[in-house]
């Protein structure tokens, strides 16, 4: 067994429970109140969470079924499962890119009309992709080999292997160039938001509600930035691959980056003020209920008439 297929067997089931666990949190919030799960932040979270999710169970599905006859049904459909997750993962961190860039640069308030279009135009790219993919032949495999999306012909086996490799960079260069934007215009983005949302005489708690909503807004960068990380060494691999050349130990560092989505999500879901807060508002809802509830039984048994024991007997 080689480097590169134990480190995916490895990696990939801890990116899959770090990303369940994000998922787990975010239904637990939604159990307590589905307004703390209702929030755009909330919500894009789980979006990218559950992403992480199909991406690491495409890869994990693919390296545990390699020995499967090219050409078969239960090989394309694994190849082809795992070019969805791939793929859908590249476009869902451009979607949320254009999320940022609209409310931070735009200052467009979010709402569920533009989210549902996102979604869609999401689905409609990957759909577009995966369909050039099917049309290569790269759900079949290469005869020979084991089982993973590739064509035999040379020519469309690179076209394939480029096609990836261009959207893992362009997805990566979106991601950056959209955060280092946002960050420009962030100062703007928190005095329009501020001045909206707090009282302006009161500039002590003006000054702190901006630097918790800075604070804020830098940390929900991290998911997207963290395509820096899963995505270029798997576009060099492609490349190198693209060009004849295989080089194991980029193959093991692919295989090692593109397995920790799943754990750089839950990283920046535990450092997200957002979340932080929405934990809080759960604790504090709960702790209320229960306080509630047992002041109720507090007052129902203070307000029991006692009644003396011979009034009782006659």
């Amino acid at each position: 067994m080689s480097l590169p297929v134990i480190l995916n067997q490895a990696i990939n089931p801890i990116g899959m429970a770090c990303a369940t666990a994000v998922l787990l949190s975010i239904i637990v919030l939604a159990a307590i109140n589905k307004h703390l799960a209702n929030r755009m932040t909330v919500r894009l979270i789980a979006i990218i969470a559950f992403t992480d999710l199909l991406s690491h169970a495409g890869e994990f599905i693919a390296v545990t079924n390699g020995g499967l006859v090219i050409g078969s049904t239960s090989c394309s459909v694994v190849n082809g499962f795992r070019l969805f997750a791939r793929t859908f993962y590249c476009f869902t961190n451009i979607a949320i890119c254009l999320h940022l860039y609209r409310a931070i640069v735009l200052l467009k308030k979010p709402t569920w009309k533009f989210e549902v279009c996102c979604l869609v135009l999401t689905l409609g790219m990957v759909l577009v992709v995966f369909i050039i993919y099917w049309s290569l032949g790269a759900l079949r495999g290469q005869v020979g080999k084991n089982c993973n999306p590739g064509v035999d012909s040379k020519t469309y086996h690179m076209a394939f292997l480029m096609i990836q490799a261009f959207i893992n960079l362009i997805t990566t260069l979106i991601c950056i160039v959209s955060t280092v934007i946002c960050r420009y215009y962030l100062a703007n983005w928190i005095n329009k938001y501020s001045s909206n949302h707090s009282d302006p005489g009161q500039s002590q708690d003006q000054d702190e509600f901006k630097k918790a909503r800075k604070k804020m807004a830098t940390r929900s960068f991290l998911y997207p930035l963290s395509t820096c990380i899963t995505l270029p060494f798997e576009a060099i691999f492609l490349i190198f691959n693209a060009c004849g050349i295989m080089v194991i130990e980029l193959a093991a560092l692919m295989a090692t980056t593109t397995g920790l989505a799943g754990v750089l999500t839950a990283v920046a879901f535990s450092l997200d003020p957002a979340a932080h807060k929405a934990f809080a508002s759960a604790y504090s809802q709960l702790f209320i209920q229960k306080k509630g509830h047992q002041s109720i039984n507090d007052s129902a048994s203070e307000s029991t008439t006692i009644i003396p024991l011979e009034h009782k007997l006659n």
